[in-house]
Formats: structure tokens, C-alpha cells, sequence
């Protein structure tokens, strides 16, 4: 039972993560990380 529930969880953070990628998402985030990193050290 458990371990299905993990499948299931990892399957739909699969297929998220494939929809984010088909959308071109992935430059946006990586956009959004850097800008936060950089204003958690103070730079930004």
C-alpha cells in the first residue's frame, strides 16, 4: 500500500516535471533561483 503511494507521487512529479519541461519553464526558474540567491548574499 505504501510503496504504492510512493510510485504514484513519483510518477506525478514526473509528469510535472515533463509538462514544465515541454513548456520551456526551466529558463524561468533558473532565472528566479539565481535572483534569489543573489539576494540572499546581498549582491542582487
Amino acid at each position: 500500500m505504501k510503496r504504492g503511494r510512493t510510485y504514484a507521487v513519483l510518477l506525478a512529479a514526473a509528469a510535472l516535471l515533463a509538462v514544465g519541461l515541454m513548456q520551456g519553464q526551466q529558463h524561468q526558474v533558473l532565472t528566479k533561483a539565481i535572483h534569489i540567491c543573489l539576494e540572499c548574499i546581498g549582491v542582487g
